[in-house]
């Protein structure tokens, strides 16, 4: 279950001179501006829009924003302009922004390192394959001869990425014990293109 909603918290308060409606008290209203915002898990979001309110200190009356007068009205547009939406209302598009760019960085620093492996790869290396039909598979790497990869291929396929897990945990009997020669620029390739979409080295 996701839990959302809105809250509004306060950033402006001013007290009025004008007459009270309700006591016709003077000098006894006070005025606040709260800023709205969304929340998703109790984390402020984006704020949505500012409101108010004002309270007499003399009767205890509330008036929302939409029962304001003119006059009242006036005050609110004043104390709003002033009222500055707090920068913490936006923690969750900041948050959000600081994950795609932190998963940005770790991307590339991935894809420096499968590079590497790529060009020089070892005895034990494991290449997690996307096929031609959308499965996925493994590739083990059993010996390199110059240019020249030598692999066992898993005889299993899943259709799903996470899948592979359970074809790692099936160890060594999943793989077909028959060599298959590959240069390392056909798999340098099929690191550029995607098709090997993680390197796996012990």
């Amino acid at each position: 279950m996701i839990f959302y909603g809105s809250k509004a918290t306060e950033i402006g308060k001013e007290s009025l001179f004008d007459k009270c409606s309700n006591c016709g008290t003077s000098n006894s209203l006070e005025m606040v501006v709260f800023q709205k915002y969304a929340h998703v898990y109790w984390i402020p979001f984006f704020p949505i829009g500012k409101t108010g309110a004002t309270q007499c200190s003399n009767c205890k009356q509330v008036l929302q924003k939409k029962e304001f007068s003119e006059n009242l009205k006036a005050s609110y547009n004043n104390l709003k302009s002033g009222s500055k939406t707090p920068v913490w209302t936006f923690s969750g598009i900041a948050l959000i922004a600081l994950l795609i760019t932190w998963g940005s960085v770790v991307g590339k620093q991935n894809d420096k390192k499968y590079a590497e492996f790529i060009e020089n790869p070892m005895r034990g290396d494991i290449y997690e394959v996307r096929l031609a039909n959308k499965h996925y598979t493994l590739f083990k790497v059993d010996k390199v001869v110059g240019d020249t990869v030598f692999l066992f291929m898993n005889e299993y396929e899943t259709n799903k990425s996470r899948g592979l897990s359970e074809l790692k945990r099936k160890g060594q009997k999943s793989f077909i014990q028959e060599h298959v020669p590959m240069l390392k620029a056909d798999l340098k390739s099929r690191l550029d293109k995607g098709e090997i979409i993680r390197v796996e080295r012990d």
